[in-house]
């Protein structure tokens, strides 16, 4: 979801380095950013392992959600990635299958499909609070196929983070890979495609990856 269908991975670095200040923990950039993709429980339990930070981890984690759906509902809202609303409509008129599987809370994902009337066109989805593991696992992913009752090689996944790219490698998934300004060319490289707006791809695309052994 984040960084696929809303524009947001700048958001929660702004929340979530907002808090590392609040707190006092000199977390860097490069720290930061391997945690894109991960869910926000693991990655506070990690720093508070790390940091030693006196509140519950939980405490953290409800904090920067209810900041995160705070700009979710503001009047400028989080915009959707470029591309989406045609891709989806194809792959809709295609009667393909999509499901959302986001690291991010149930709440966040349901306020996102909510807010931005994204329901017609997923069949459902898998939250960070469904699995036990974060991605790089790709227990996620294999969640979904099993939600849809699809074989994992006949799913296709749309990443833009190191961490899912891999978790959609680990669950037998073709992965298309998004890039942004952000993106470190090198940590894409093992997705099967790289493109640089969703309007590269298409449903007629996605069936051709899906085919090739």
């Amino acid at each position: 979801m984040d960084g696929v269908i809303v524009d947001s991975e700048r958001v929660y670095q702004e929340i979530e380095r907002g808090m590392y200040d609040e707190i006092g923990i000199p977390v860097s950039k490069e720290d930061h950013a391997s945690f894109m993709g991960t869910a926000e429980r693991s990655m506070w339990k990690i720093l508070s392992d790390k940091y030693g930070i006196d509140r519950p981890v939980n405490d953290l984690v409800l904090e920067e959600r209810e900041r995160f759906i705070a700009r979710l509902e503001a009047p400028v809202s989080i915009p959707l990635m470029k591309g989406l609303i045609t891709l989806l409509k194809d792959l809709k008129s295609e009667q393909i299958p999509c499901l959302i599987a986001s690291s991010s809370s149930s709440e966040i994902i349901a306020k996102v499909i909510e807010i931005n009337k994204l329901g017609v066109y997923f069949k459902g989805f898998v939250s960070g609070d469904d699995v036990t593991e974060s991605k790089p696992s790709p227990e996620i992913f294999l969640k979904a196929a099993s939600l849809e009752g699809t074989e994992p090689s006949k799913c296709l996944v749309l990443e833009d983070s190191v961490n899912g790219i891999r978790a959609a490698r680990a669950a037998g998934m073709p992965v298309i890979a998004l890039r942004d300004s952000d993106s470190d060319q090198h940590s894409l490289m093992e997705a099967t495609m790289i493109i640089d707006s969703l309007s590269e791809v298409s449903s007629e695309k996605f069936r051709k990856i899906i085919a090739e052994p």
